[in-house]
């Protein structure tokens, strides 16, 4: 059974921050670099003050980047900058954004969850309620965000999951908030418009946690943050309100739900060889080859509506491949452990057949180059211009960069429920959910 409760959320009040569109930012892990100054330099109540605060030389056990934040939030609630929502309230968060020439619009709720371990029970007979979670997760310190929890003891950043609701029952009730006047409308730097609408009665907050008990919901974009929260929670088992943790819920069958695919750029391999890589991967794939990147991804789109397998590839060498799997039995020699849907996974035939077998990527090493930051490969989100940016990788400096196709919501759904995990970074959800909308104070 899972547990959804409204909240009283602590929002910006306009009046006195002005243009909250100066005080919202992208999730925490995105925030880098320049970036940081940027958000910052926008307003003195921009939320990357709080989730981003930069360490300084001087910093002490007293006086850091967690303890800054922590004054930060104390300072702004004291001030009326912050101020927390009268009623217990669900909070309906929509996205307009454009992908691929297409307008579209995603919309989904804020509330909070009573936290539990991930599921552990994989029965398909019956109803099914719980947490899963999607993707491997990249062996990542989260002792940052439990340091910023632990000081602050408060919740700042959205975790994103999408739950089965196919009749649609949860989300009529967010279409009929949606008639009235946003509390927050804001276009972010990317052009994607982020509406916030509140639901504060009680019998459609009341009928939409009801609704969601028999629901499952699936981590689609923020393990590490729930992890954090399961830890903060078993730190302080007499807090209640530590047992609880802010999602942004979508419906799975929502028209706007995206994936795009996330790219693999291979690099800093000793020994590679072009050549050698093209006739190890003949054993698996039949190898079509192609003038340019669109005669490549038209070849790669065609398969993926056929519900085929391929992947992209280019090495500089003056040529564009693609990759056919050949029989879906090498998959099932390589991973007879695993279910039929996890084994039909480009994601998990290219870490199998290509990066694992024919490279030597293994998961150890994957993990021992990402903790080193550039590392064996580099996660490369297919929007915008990521793939000339990758190409011109490869040309510069990169050995080669794998190109994929999306993962199938149905596919994610599938392999969650056979509570297996996917290769890291297998999804990429589109657009990210921003912080700094809503607040929830653990104490």
């Amino acid at each position: 059974m899972v547990r959804v409760i409204p909240f009283k959320a602590y929002r910006y009040d306009k009046s006195k921050v002005g243009d909250l569109s100066k005080t919202v930012a992208p999730p925490y892990d995105i925030i880098k670099g320049k970036k940081v100054d940027q958000l910052q330099s926008l307003s003195e109540y921009n939320i990357s003050w709080i989730i981003k605060n930069k360490p300084r030389d001087d910093d002490t056990e007293g006086n850091n980047q967690y303890t800054r934040a922590r004054d930060h939030l104390a300072k702004w609630i004291e001030q009326g900058v912050l101020k927390q929502d009268e009623t217990e309230s669900f909070y309906v968060y929509g996205q307009d954004f454009e992908v691929l020439g297409t307008r579209m619009f995603r919309f989904g709720f804020i509330g909070l969850i009573e936290l539990e371990e991930f599921a552990s029970d994989s029965s398909k007979t019956g109803p099914f309620a719980g947490v899963l979670q999607h993707e491997e997760t990249l062996p990542k310190d989260i002792q940052d965000r439990l340091s910023l929890c632990r000081e602050s003891m408060a919740q700042f950043g959205q975790i994103f999951v999408i739950y089965p609701d196919h009749a649609g029952d949860v989300d009529s009730l967010l279409r009929a908030k949606m008639d009235e006047t946003p509390v927050a409308d804001v276009t972010d730097s990317e052009g994607i418009r982020h509406r916030i609408w509140m639901i504060d009665d009680e019998s459609a907050t009341g009928r939409i946690m009801e609704l969601m008990k028999d629901k499952y919901i699936i981590i689609a974009d923020g393990h590490h943050r729930y992890k954090t929260a399961l830890a903060l929670s078993k730190e302080n088992p007499d807090l209640e309100t530590a047992r609880y943790r802010m999602l942004t819920f979508v419906n799975i069958s929502n028209p706007g739900l995206v994936v795009l695919p996330t790219h693999r750029l291979v690099q800093n391999l000793e020994g590679f060889s072009r050549d050698h890589l093209l006739n190890s991967v003949e054993q698996f794939f039949e190898v079509g080859i192609h003038e340019d990147k669109d005669a490549m991804f038209s070849r790669m789109n065609k398969i993926f509506a056929e519900g085929g397998h391929v992947l992209g590839l280019f090495m500089d060498d003056g040529q564009y491949y693609t990759l056919d799997l050949k029989d879906s039995g090498f998959m099932d020699e390589a991973l007879p452990d695993k279910s039929e849907e996890h084994r039909k996974l480009d994601v998990a035939i290219l870490h199998t057949l290509v990066l694992d077998r024919i490279l030597g990527i293994d998961k150890e090493r994957l993990a021992q180059g990402t903790a080193k930051g550039d590392g064996f490969v580099s996660y490369i989100k297919g929007i915008g211009d990521a793939v000339d940016e990758a190409i011109k990788s490869v040309k510069e400096s990169a050995q080669c960069v794998f190109f994929m196709n999306p993962t199938r919501i149905i596919e994610v759904e599938e392999v969650s429920r056979n509570l297996e995990t996917m290769p890291q970074k297998s999804t990429f959800f589109y657009p990210k959910v921003y912080t700094g909308f809503t607040i929830n104070k653990l104490r």
